[in-house]
């Protein structure tokens, strides 16, 4: 992970990438998380960047949504229109539209998928990013290298980061933990949980900007904001950070 020829350097990165992200849009005072709403709601707060998830329904509708299931069905298993039945859904899309008419403001979309061979979710988003002209305003992010490999197959100009956690799990493989797979997808950017900041991250936050997640205290950003480039929040504001 301490490799910096692992990753991709950018002269611009750190001007774009802003310090504080609002974690699945503005939810905390009662707005649906991952949600057209939510996102509508971060921007008009102040914060420059949002961060959601996506997913690929049955009938290849890309959705925000974090986890696998809506109530007891699979969403990769089921078609957009029987989930919205359930509860209500932004598209990817619906998502876009709106954003194109803003200014000032970025989005992070994280790749909820662990497919190793199947690139249906990435070749849709990617899809979506080249009708709406968006490359430069967005990033993409994920847990599976892989994903962020064909996301620099064919959108090479979008910002791609790897998140990272050092909990047990599937997604926190050995060869993920090592960096060993970052040669093949190459991220500019290292998103990584913030109780697994150490020792061993600090000098690689002085090759490419490492931005911790869920950071929802003030005291502990003012221990570390010296030291990596930002955070990803649900109750941190831009007003917050203006006062520390």
């Amino acid at each position: 992970m301490r490799n910096p020829l692992n990753w991709s350097t950018d002269k611009d990165i750190r001007s774009w990438l802003p310090k504080l992200q609002s974690h699945r849009g503005l939810w905390v005072h009662g707005l649906q998380q991952n949600s057209l709403a939510s996102i509508k709601a971060a921007a008009q707060a102040g914060y420059e960047m949002a961060e959601f998830d996506v997913r690929l329904t049955s009938d290849d509708v890309v959705i925000l949504f974090h986890d696998e299931y809506i109530q007891n069905k699979l969403i990769k298993k089921t078609t957009y229109e029987e989930l919205n039945s359930l509860t209500s859904i932004t598209t990817f899309e619906d998502l876009l539209k709106w954003f194109v008419k803003t200014k000032n403001f970025k989005l992070n979309i994280e790749i909820k998928s662990r497919d190793l061979l199947s690139a249906k979710l990435e070749k849709q988003v990617c899809k979506l990013i080249r009708k709406y002209q968006i490359e430069k305003r967005v990033l993409v992010s994920s847990f599976n290298p892989l994903s962020l490999l064909k996301i620099r197959l064919w959108s090479p100009s979008v910002y791609r980061a790897l998140l990272l956690s050092l909990e047990k799990g599937d997604q926190d493989h050995f060869l993920i933990q090592s960096g060993l797979l970052n040669i093949l997808c190459r991220p500019h950017i290292l998103n990584l949980r913030y109780q697994d900041y150490s020792e061993r991250f600090r000098q690689l936050a002085k090759k490419i900007p490492i931005v911790l997640w869920t950071v929802n205290e003030a005291s502990i950003y003012t221990k570390i904001k010296s030291e990596i480039h930002g955070v990803i929040s649900d109750t941190l504001t831009p007003q917050d950070l203006k006062e520390l």
